[in-house]
């Protein structure tokens, strides 16, 4: 169970407390005491990007380990040609790139920040000595790395057996099944690089679940209504009747 952090009216409040709040919601925190958490959030500094700001890129020294607390952050990958794959969207609570925490290796990926971002950045020694220090911890954090290994795994199967139709309505049904309307918040630009396509095949795809009466497109491509979700579902499993256009 996370820390929970409580105060009485008309205590004062130390610049660090916003900071360890922050903190103490990521789950990589969620064993760590208080006094050690404390010592962290005196130590972590905020930092504010707007989109497309880069906060680390690929073969960067991994120094440090970076906290969301508010925004959404894309893991990037990118091919000798320049094509883009988002392998995960992390979001607030989350720490982009603290598998790099481990063995100390240049970091894996680009993390790009996808809107406005802000995060609190810690040495990523200091983190690791803390980590150290309570084994629980550790443990917590080998629960996360068997997580991101089953994402990667589902990530490649997609990409090796689903065609790009599959792909979408997959993403698409991953929305809460109330929700008849998506929001992406993304452009399609953004949501090509997460299918790891050109923004070309992806709006020819979009058209073609259109046409069948599967999906209306909304607001250049951010929102998306889902008219058949029974046929989407089919779709996802190979059994639809779009073609691929990548």
């Amino acid at each position: 169970m996370g820390l929970v952090l409580t105060l009485k009216q008309g205590d004062p409040v130390s610049p660090d407390e916003p900071r360890l709040a922050s903190l103490a919601a990521c789950p990589l925190f969620s064993a760590l005491p208080e006094p050690t958490l404390r010592e962290l959030a005196a130590l972590a500094r905020p930092r504010t990007y707007r989109a497309e700001q880069v906060l680390f890129r690929h073969r960067d020294p991994s120094d440090s380990l970076f906290v969301i607390c508010s925004g959404h952050v894309q893991a990037r990958i990118r091919s000798s040609e320049g094509r883009e794959l988002v392998l995960h969207v992390a979001v607030q609570g989350e720490a982009p790139g603290h598998i790099d925490l481990i063995d100390r290796a240049p970091r894996a990926c680009d993390a790009v920040a996808q809107d406005d971002v802000e995060v609190l950045m810690l040495p990523a020694q200091a983190v690791r000595g803390a980590l150290v220090e309570h084994p629980h911890a550790l443990l917590e954090l080998t629960k996360d790395f068997a997580e991101i290994i089953r994402e990667l795994d589902d990530l490649v199967r997609d990409l090796v057996f689903l065609d790009l139709p599959a792909r979408l309505a997959k993403l698409l049904l991953a929305h809460p099944a109330s929700d008849r309307r998506v929001e992406l918040g993304l452009t399609q630009t953004e949501l090509a690089i997460q299918l790891g396509v050109a923004r070309q095949s992806l709006n020819r795809v979009l058209g073609e679940l259109q046409r069948q009466g599967l999906i209306r497109v909304q607001h250049s491509g951010r929102s998306i209504e889902l008219l058949d979700r029974m046929a989407l579902r089919r779709l996802a499993v190979g059994g639809g009747r779009a073609l691929s256009h990548e």
